[in-house]
């Protein structure tokens, strides 16, 4: 069932369903984007609120892959693509959308992704556990 959401500039046609995830800075982060009907159709990733050609990140072709900075989009041919966005920045903290072009109106599924800053711990055991591996001794 497609629900509709009035915005400040017309609709938009979506599922209702949001995507909400957490990452830590300095990391990357992978989730799949699923729409209907959509095997033969583009799809892109674009920012809030995703009305103009300035809030698409990255456009993908049916079953191909897009890069462009730190996104990638790979489109599985069968309606659904996976979206990574690597190297993860505080300022990435934001509400995105999944999208798929078709004739009349496209198709969204919401993105909200909030980055966490990293904590000095993490990379104390990452260091530990390094030092393990090679069997030096932790003064």
């Amino acid at each position: 069932m497609l629900h509709l959401l009035w915005l400040q500039w017309g609709c938009t046609l979506t599922d209702g369903t949001i995507i909400n995830l957490e990452e830590f800075e300095g990391r990357s982060v992978s989730f799949q984007c699923s729409h209907r009907l959509a095997g033969s159709n583009n799809k892109y990733f674009c920012k809030d609120p995703c009305k103009g050609k300035g809030d698409k990140l990255l456009t993908v072709e049916p079953g191909r892959r897009a890069e462009s900075g730190r996104i990638a989009l790979v489109d599985s041919g069968d309606g659904s693509f996976t979206v990574t966005f690597s190297n993860l920045q505080l300022s990435d903290s934001q509400k995105y959308w999944c999208a798929v072009d078709r004739p009349g109106f496209d198709t969204y599924v919401e993105v909200q992704l909030t980055v966490k800053k990293g904590m000095c711990i993490i990379q104390s055991v990452g260091l530990y556990i390094l030092f393990t591996k090679i069997k030096m001794p932790i003064v």
